[in-house]
């Protein structure tokens, strides 16, 4: 007997290797595709924080830089022109802080005249709180040299400021000298 199909093959089953790679392409497409959107998002997400730390750290670096300034001035002044030191100081001032400087002004610039006082201070320091919405306290250390009719000293001041944000700027709104133990 012949085989009439002995020289044909039998066909082989078609196994489903195309749709099941075209299914594989789009999964790792569409996982790409997350990875890139989660990875977008995550780095906006860490340039926002960034861009927050940074607005945080420039109002600290401005309000220190006020209690500075402010400190500096209070602890600079020169019998000849204890009018020029007073603008100095209020410059840094609120207006609430204005009205108690002023009432306090008289006496001490009253002794300044007559003691020929000059006065320098140096800010060799400042600790700020954290800020919060527009105040923010700290601690202004000042070295001082004061020369006199009653003689010269050196001396290392502690000022403990209040702030407060007027606008884009930072006023002193209360100031006190920080007594210290003998």
């Amino acid at each position: 007997m012949t085989d009439d199909t002995s020289g044909l093959e039998e066909p082989t089953p078609r196994t489903h290797t195309t749709g099941s790679t075209h299914t594989a392409v789009w999964i790792v497409i569409a996982l790409l595709g997350a990875a890139l959107v989660f990875t977008a998002t995550l780095a906006v997400i860490e340039w926002r924080r960034a861009e927050d730390l940074r607005h945080a750290a420039s109002v600290r670096k401005t309000a220190a830089s006020t209690a500075a300034q402010f400190a500096a001035a209070l602890y600079t002044y020169d019998y000849n022109d204890v009018a020029g030191a007073k603008t100095k100081v209020l410059r840094f001032a609120t207006p609430k802080y204005a009205k108690q400087f002023d009432a306090a002004s008289p006496p001490q610039q009253e002794t300044i005249a007559k003691l020929k006082a000059r006065e320098t201070g140096r800010v060799t320091g400042v600790f700020l709180t954290d800020v919060v919405k527009d105040h923010a306290a700290g601690v202004v250390i000042v070295d001082t040299t004061a020369q006199s009719t009653a003689g010269s000293r050196r001396a290392t001041n502690y000022l403990d400021v209040a702030l407060v944000r007027q606008g884009s700027t930072w006023k002193v709104d209360a100031a006190r000298a920080v007594p210290l133990a003998p």
